[in-house]
C-alpha cells in the first residue's frame, strides 16, 4: 500500500516542468498552478496526485 498520495512543489516553471516529467513517468497526474499572489509571480505550484492503477495480469505461456 502506498502512503504518499499528493505532493506539493513550489519553484520556478523550469524546475517544475522537469519534476512534472518525472511524475508523469511514475504515472502520477500533475498540474502546474499559479502562485497565490497572481500569475505574474515567477514561482508556480506543481501538484502531482498518485492515481490508482494495477499492472497487466501475467500471461501464462
Amino acid at each position: 500500500m502506498d502512503r504518499i498520495l499528493v505532493i506539493f512543489f513550489r519553484d520556478t516553471v523550469e524546475m517544475l516542468v522537469k519534476i512534472q516529467a518525472i511524475t508523469n513517468d511514475m504515472r502520477w497526474k500533475s498540474q502546474i498552478m499559479d502562485h497565490e499572489s497572481r500569475p505574474f509571480n515567477p514561482e508556480k505550484i506543481l501538484v502531482p496526485v498518485k492515481t490508482y492503477w494495477t499492472a497487466e495480469p501475467a500471461q501464462k505461456q
